[in-house]
C-alpha cells in the first residue's frame, strides 16, 4: 500500500439525542487495494462509523477526509457521487419494483443514464461473474432476505464504487455464497478499490482481510495486520477480560422440567403442506414435520428454497393451501397469529424492525406487546411491564439506557437480544424462530444459542431455521433440510454433514 487513503476518519464522534456516544474519537484510514476488517461486538459502533462514511449521519465532531481532503458529505448522495456505497446489514429496497427497476432507480440517482434492458445485462453479467444469482424481473416484494441481500451487492456493484462498505455482507447469504464474497471482496481489493469488510464472524474477517480493525465501547481499540491476528487475540481486544459464555451444547442434558414430554404428543405437527408462493408457483411441497417438547429441531437450507413460506404457514402470517398446522394437537391451520400465540407459541422473525419490534415504540412498550397479545388484556400496568423490560435486557444482557428509550435507538444486534429475550420471558410451549443469530456477534450468538436450548430442556420444543449449518449442527438434536419446497430428513447426530450438503444442494 503505497498510495496515501482513499478514505479517511478523523477524530469522529457521535452522539445521539438520547445521550448515547457511539463513536468516541475514531481515528481511521481506508486504503485502496485492502480489504479493512471491521470487528466489534453488537453496540461497539461499527455501523454508526459506516453511516457517518457513507453520509447517511452527521458526525458531532470530527471529519471524514476523502483522498486526503475534507468530503463534506452532507447525504448518502454526495457519497454515491464520491464513490462511495454502503451495502446496509438490513437490505433496503423498494417492495414494488423488480429487481432491475430497484437497481435503474440507484443507477439514475446517482447520475448514470442505463436503459433498463441495460440494466438487466449488468445484473445478468454481475450475477455470473460474481456468483449472485438473482433474477433481475423478479419483484422485491418476492424475495427472500438472502435474496434482498444479494441485491443489494449487486446494486453496490453495478455503481462501479471506488469504496465498498459492506455491512454484516454474509448474513442473510449461505455459506457456499459467503465464500464467493469473501473471494468477491479480494478480487476488488486487487482491481484497487477499497472495502470495508464489518463481521461479527472471525474466521471470516480472518479469511477476507489484510488488516482488521475492532472496536469496543464506541472506540477503536486495536488495528493489526490479518497475519498478525488470530481468533483469540480478535476475542481479547473485542471483549477484554469477560470469557464467553457456553456454547449451548454444553448447557446440559437435564429433563425438561414441564409436563409437556410426559403428555407425549407433539408440541408441533406440520402434516403435508402446501404453500403457493409470492408469484403462484409451489414454494412448499408437503411438507411434514414434529416437533416434540424438550428439542430442538433444525431446518436447513440455501435461500429461497421454501423456508420463509413454510415459516409464515406455520406462525399463522400465511394460510396454505393444502395440510394442516397443529399445535398441542389443536389444528391452527385456518387461525390467526393470536390463536398460536394464546396456545403458546413463541416467534423469532428474521424481520427485527416492523415485524417483531415497532419502529419508534419504547423498548418496554415492545416487550409489553407479547405479554398483551397473550393475555389478551386491554388494560395493563405499565409499570410492571418496565419491570418486564428490565427483565428482558438484564436476561440477554442487552444494551440499552433505559425502557422508556426508543427500541431503534438499540444497535441490531441488541434488538435481537431483546426479541430473543421477550419471547423466551413469556414461557412458551412452542419457540419457532427464523435466522435467530444473524448478525449478531460471537458473544451474543453464543447467548442466543444458549437460551434456546435452554428453553428446550425446560420442556419447550423449539424449530429454528437457519442458512448457518454451524449452528443447526451445534444446538439441533434433528436437522431436516429444505430443498425445492420439500422437506427431506431428518438427519441424526453424529450428523453427516456431506449429507446435509448435498441434500442442501439438490
Amino acid at each position: 500500500m503505497t498510495r496515501g487513503p482513499i478514505l479517511s476518519a478523523r477524530n469522529i464522534v457521535k452522539v445521539y439525542p438520547n445521550g448515547v456516544v457511539a463513536n468516541d474519537g475514531v481515528s481511521i484510514d481506508i486504503y485502496p487495494g485492502e480489504v479493512l476488517g471491521l470487528l466489534g461486538e453488537n453496540g461497539a459502533g461499527k455501523t454508526t462509523l459506516v453511516k457517518i462514511l457513507a453520509g447517511e449521519l452527521e458526525p458531532t465532531r470530527g471529519e471524514v477526509l476523502i483522498d486526503g481532503r475534507p468530503a463534506g458529505l452532507k447525504s448518502p448522495l454526495d457519497a454515491l457521487k464520491a464513490g462511495i456505497v454502503l451495502v446496509p446489514q438490513h437490505p433496503r429496497l423498494f417492495e414494488g419494483l423488480t429487481v432491475a427497476e430497484d437497481v435503474g432507480l440507484t443507477l439514475k440517482l446517482a447520475g448514470r443514464k442505463v436503459a433498463k434492458a441495460d440494466v438487466r445485462g449488468i445484473l445478468r453479467r454481475l450475477s455470473e461473474d460474481y456468483g449472485l444469482e438473482v433474477d433481475p424481473d423478479a419483484r422485491v416484494s418476492g424475495l427472500s432476505m438472502g435474496e434482498r441481500q444479494r441485491v443489494e451487492i449487486l446494486r453496490a456493484l453495478s455503481l462501479d464504487a471506488r469504496v465498498l462498505l459492506l455491512d454484516e455482507p454474509t448474513t442473510h447469504l449461505t455459506p457456499m455464497e459467503s465464500r464467493s464474497l469473501v473471494e468477491l471482496s479480494r478480487k476488488l481489493a486487487r482491481e484497487g478499490r477499497a472495502v470495508v469488510f464489518i463481521t461479527h464472524k472471525l474466521r471470516e474477517a480472518l479469511e477476507a482481510s489484510d488488516r482488521i480493525a475492532v472496536m469496543r465501547h464506541g472506540r477503536l481499540v486495536g488495528v493489526l495486520p490479518a497475519s498478525e491476528a488470530s481468533e483469540d487475540k480478535l476475542i481479547r481486544l473485542m471483549f477484554g477480560d469477560r470469557p464467553l459464555p457456553a456454547r449451548a451444547e454444553s448447557v446440559g442434558s437435564a429433563r425438561p422440567q414441564t409436563g409437556f414430554q410426559e403428555a407425549g404428543g407433539p408440541v408441533l405437527a406440520v402434516e403435508d403442506l402446501w404453500v403457493r408462493g409470492r408469484h403462484g408457483g409451489w414454494a412448499v411441497r408437503g411438507a411434514s414435520l414434529e416437533v416434540r417438547p424438550g428439542e430442538v429441531v433444525g431446518v436447513a437450507g440455501v435461500a429461497g428454497n421454501g423456508q420463509r413460506e413454510l415459516f409464515e404457514a406455520i406462525v399463522g402470517v400465511s394460510r396454505p393451501a393444502r395440510g394442516r398446522v397443529l399445535i398441542a394437537s389443536v389444528d391452527v391451520t385456518k387461525s390467526p397469529p393470536i390463536t398460536r400465540i394464546r396456545l403458546g407459541m413463541a416467534v423469532i422473525p428474521e424481520d427485527r424492525l416492523g415485524w417483531a419490534l415497532v419502529p419508534g415504540a419504547s423498548i418496554a412498550f415492545n416487550v409489553a406487546l407479547g405479554h398483551i397479545f397473550t393475555n389478551g388484556r386491554v388494560l395493563v400496568d405499565w409499570s410492571q411491564l418496565e419491570r418486564l423490560a428490565i427483565e428482558a435486557i438484564r436476561l440477554l444482557k442487552v444494551k440499552a439506557r433505559a425502557p422508556r428509550d426508543p427500541v431503534d435507538s438499540l444497535s441490531g444486534g441488541n434488538m435481537q437480544r431483546l426479541v430473543v429475550a421477550r419471547e423466551l420471558l413469556r414461557r412458551p410451549r412452542l419457540v419457532v424462530a427464523m435466522n435467530p443469530t444473524a448478525g449478531l456477534d460471537v458473544r451474543a450468538a453464543t447467548e442466543v444459542r444458549a437460551a434456546l436450548k435452554s428453553i428446550a430442556l425446560r420442556g419447550a420444543g423449539v424449530l429454528v431455521f437457519s442458512e448457518d449449518l454451524d449452528e443447526l449442527t451445534e444446538i439441533s438434536d434433528r436437522i431436516m433440510v429444505m430443498s425445492r419446497g420439500r422437506l427431506h430428513g431428518p438427519y441424526l447426530k453424529p450428523y453427516n454433514l456431506e449429507a446435509i450438503a448435498s441434500a442442501m444442494t439438490g
